[in-house]
């Protein structure tokens, strides 16, 4: 082989294991975050989102708790979490200004969950929309969360102040 060409396969060698290191860096770097939008015309007053066990609801740990204006987002960081045996999901409390809170439970988490919590509150053509996601790893695997692109409409009802949601 000519040096050239040893040159070569050495520089494509050296490219390929930095990309590699590259990818694990971001993927630890993504590692337990939250964010979560309010794209709606009302404020979240209160919002409580939490990992819960999936069998009798017991908290495990807080991912978010405080209020959330229309518009805003927050973004942040919770810790790992272990739901190996049972399983567990992520409970979402919120009260929107002027309406009772609503409990909401979707999806279902196993084993270690160091991934990404995204939630947005949105509205769609009068409706009230929540849409989760709960992914791991630097390509948003959802494989052990359920949690892809899950959609909860929230249900007004005539007075305004009780309300519930369907999926």
């Amino acid at each position: 082989m000519s040096k050239r060409v040893k040159i070569i396969i050495f520089s494509v060698i050296g490219l390929l294991v930095a990309a590699v290191f590259v990818f694990i860096i971001l993927e630890n770097v993504s590692n337990n975050k939250y964010t979560i939008v309010n794209n709606t015309d009302m404020n979240i007053t209160s919002l409580k989102v939490v990992f819960e066990w999936e069998e009798d609801g017991t908290e495990i740990s807080t991912i978010y708790e405080g209020s959330l204006n229309k518009g805003d987002t927050k973004q942040g960081h919770f810790d790992t979490v272990d739901f190996s045996g049972d399983g567990g999901e992520i409970g979402v409390y919120v009260t929107f200004e002027g309406h009772d809170e609503l409990e909401c439970y979707d999806g279902y988490i196993l084993g270690k969950f160091n991934g990404k919590v995204n939630l947005e509150f949105y509205q769609n053509q009068g409706q009230y929309r929540l849409k989760q996601n709960a992914s791991v790893g630097l390509f948003n695997n959802t494989e052990n969360t359920a949690l892809k692109n899950s959609e909860i409409e929230f249900i007004f009802d005539e007075d305004g102040d009780d309300w519930d949601y369907v999926e």
